[in-house]
């Protein structure tokens, strides 16, 4: 069976194919703390996750993408795309120990309100991702108490098997185990995989993501810290890999590029209807 890719996966990797050519906005226009130039959504996910980004500034952005969403499809997935950070905290905290239907369904549950969120929320607050993300955590542990409680057929086998003694210290595992639990973005485990394990230049990286050098060393640079983190907190083990059926390691490093490269065309998602808000 093909891999399948989780509802935040879904939404992050249309994010990323997105946001070069069509979610863009002139930095100075939404504040004058930005550089006067067109930045994508993208890049400025990773200005706004710096600590030394005011908050002020993280609030314009968020305003006027969320003034955007509420008219435009593409600008909805730019909207989760922005938050997918806090979004993806939140799957790693609710869904460790479901099953993957499970997963799917804390992951479907968290796009749902926050869609709702995006279509609601007084922007005038401050702290704005603060008072967007709340709501979405608390349906997702709400959500995560009736999976644990649903219950399950007698003898039915656990989904956190344990991995096969020859992938112990497998790192393409270990990327894609981090991705399935959260941990990393689609696009964080692609970026170590290709600068790392494939040795490709990070400057020909960030020459083909459009986006600076040092942003992208620093975009590993967090990646690979949370990682190691996770890894040494137990957050982070191989036999999450092996979660959803077809995902064994038979293939070796040509299996993971099928996790992590799937292409989606970068075109307008106009068409395509998102999750609707209950």
């Amino acid at each position: 069976m093909a891999f399948a890719p989780s509802p935040l996966e879904v939404v992050e990797t249309h994010f990323v194919h997105l946001a070069p050519a069509h979610l863009t906005l002139t930095g100075s226009a939404v504040h004058l703390w930005l550089q006067e130039r067109i930045y994508a959504l993208y890049e400025l996910r990773d200005v706004l996750m710096d600590v030394d980004t005011p908050h002020e500034v993280k609030d314009e952005v968020l305003r006027y993408t969320i003034r955007r969403a509420r008219l435009s499809q593409d600008w909805m997935v730019g909207a989760l795309g922005l938050c997918m950070p806090a979004f993806r905290s939140t799957a790693r905290r609710t869904c460790r120990g479901l099953s993957s239907d499970g997963v799917d369904t804390v992951e479907s549950a968290i796009l749902s309100e926050a869609v709702h969120q995006i279509r609601t929320i007084n922007t005038d607050y401050a702290r704005l991702a603060w008072y967007l993300t709340r709501p979405v955590h608390r349906t997702a542990l709400s959500m995560r108490r009736r999976e644990k409680e649903a219950p399950r057929p007698a003898g039915a086998a656990s989904e956190q098997e344990a991995p096969e003694p020859g992938v112990q210290g497998s790192a393409e595992l270990l990327l894609v185990a981090a991705m399935r639990v959260g941990v990393l973005l689609r696009s964080e485990a692609n970026l170590i995989a290709r600068t790392r394990l494939e040795n490709i230049p990070l400057a020909e990286v960030a020459g083909e993501l459009g986006v600076s050098y040092p942003a992208v060393a620093k975009r590993r640079e967090r990646a690979e810290a949370r990682l190691v983190a996770a890894v040494h907190a137990g957050e982070v083990v191989i036999a999450d890999a092996l979660i959803r059926p077809g995902t064994r390691p038979a293939d070796g490093p040509e299996h993971l590029g099928r996790l992590l490269n799937a292409k989606i065309p970068a075109k307008s998602m106009s068409y395509l209807p998102l999750p609707l808000a209950c």
